[in-house]
């Protein structure tokens, strides 16, 4: 059995071929490297280290005149407080990039311990090719964005369009919290849980 190591989000797959699609980052098998062994990588130990780095794991959302898409990320962070900014990190070539180039909002819905069907629903297909929303708990923001009333918390965001960033295979967008509501009683799901858990 071998190990696939996604050049994206660093996700881990055990197979003798890589998978159709990253779990987590929703890319295809093209972005899968095969993982040397610790003693033929100088290497390894550092990406060991980028491993041991404490995630998130969100569902961003957002659309496209009539279409809604939704993606799991690990890479979202609170930039400044006041006011309240945050930062994600969207794969160049997925439709929630589309999305949010197209209305220049999106949700960051932030995922609990007891939201696994979250990420297998948004994490494991593109919505290209399937509607991710058909049969889904959500409602929409007054900026028509849809959010996930079963996460354990969402952002609204509008995006600074003056601090985006093309960094190659990503987008990064810098966004002001417009809306939200954390109120619930529910433990954040980190990328390490997920891992342990799936």
């Amino acid at each position: 059995m071998k190990l696939w190591r996604c050049d994206v989000c660093n996700h881990v797959f055990e197979g003798d071929t890589p998978p159709e699609k990253c779990p987590v980052c929703n890319v295809g098998p093209e972005h899968f490297v095969e993982e040397i062994p610790k003693e033929h990588n100088p290497g390894s130990n550092m990406k060991t280290a980028t491993r041991m780095m404490s995630y998130g794991l969100y569902v961003i959302c957002s659309r496209k005149e009539d279409k809604m898409n939704g993606q799991v990320a690990n890479a979202a962070f609170q930039v400044t407080t006041n006011p309240t900014t945050i930062a994600i990190s969207v794969h160049q070539e997925n439709l929630t990039k589309e999305c949010i180039d197209d209305c220049g909002y999106f949700t960051l819905n932030v995922l609990g311990t007891d939201n696994m069907k979250l990420v297998r629903r948004f994490g494991f297909r593109s919505g290209r090719e399937f509607d991710k929303f058909k049969n889904m708990n959500y409602e929409l923001t007054d900026n028509q964005v849809p959010y996930l009333k079963d996460a354990a918390g969402w952002l609204e965001c509008r995006i600074i369009p003056d601090k985006t960033v093309n960094i190659g295979t990503h987008t990064i967008f810098v966004a002001d919290v417009l809306d939200g509501d954390g109120s619930k009683d529910a433990e954040a799901m980190t990328y390490a849980y997920y891992r342990k858990n799936k």
